[in-house]
């Protein structure tokens, strides 16, 4: 992984403070933690951390309407165009191998702009089935939340996929996430493998996109 200039990286995380609209939309709570955490001073050996590859989290837990929420905010510089990741985050085939602890993906529907995807997502203990929607918020954000019409093993989830440019080909990877087990023995037991769980998103889909993004540029070369 090619270092990248502190000061690019700073201007970046800037950047990512308005990570959703000011409207009540899904995950709009998630979005203003977003902008706290960012708002944060980055310290330096984050900020070293991110230029060498390596991932920084900002963890949350919050009650919102009666329910309560763990997550939080990662992010990931990768060596790969922000074309091609979110090419890689819109294809729902691509995330049993992209994303943490996802077992199955299918896609559902998609009206309106609007895709509906089932997930399976667990360890070999538990699994929680649900559906979210996808919806293309921007140009470099992917935005999802549940849909509760479907059968849901969880009380609720939403978050996002932010992708900035960087300097030479690359790209930071914002992912944040919210979720909300619901009450019983599975807060009680997974509560805070799945919170760990969800931070490392971006990691792998670093190992899941640099590969193929290498393999593109190869064949492509002259």
């Amino acid at each position: 992984m090619r270092r990248v200039a502190d000061r690019t990286l700073w201007a970046c995380l800037l950047a990512l403070s308005c990570v959703a609209s000011a409207r009540a939309e899904p995950g709009s709570k998630l979005a203003a933690a977003a902008r706290a955490s960012d708002a944060r001073v980055i310290t330096e050996r984050e900020r070293e951390a991110l230029g060498a590859g390596s991932m920084v989290s900002r963890p949350l837990s919050f009650d919102d309407a009666g329910g309560h929420y763990v997550g939080g905010v990662s992010y990931q510089v990768v060596d790969a165009r922000p074309e091609l990741v979110l090419a890689a985050l819109s294809d729902v085939n691509n995330w049993p191998d992209a994303l943490p602890r996802t077992k199955s993906a299918r896609l559902l529907e998609t009206v309106g702009g609007l895709s509906r995807v089932e997930l399976v997502q667990g360890s070999a203990l538990v699994d929680a089935r649900y559906t979210v929607v996808l919806e293309r918020a921007d140009a470099d954000t992917i935005r999802f939340w549940m849909d509760p019409s479907f059968s849901h093993d969880i009380r609720d989830v939403w978050g996002f996929f932010r992708v900035k440019a960087l300097p030479g080909g690359r790209s930071l990877i914002t992912v944040g996430a919210a979720l909300d087990l619901g009450d019983g023995l599975t807060r009680m037991l997974f509560e805070d493998r799945i919170a760990h769980m969800l931070l490392r998103a971006p990691r792998q889909i670093r190992a899941f996109v640099e590969p193929r993004a290498l393999a593109l540029s190869g064949a492509l070369a002259p």
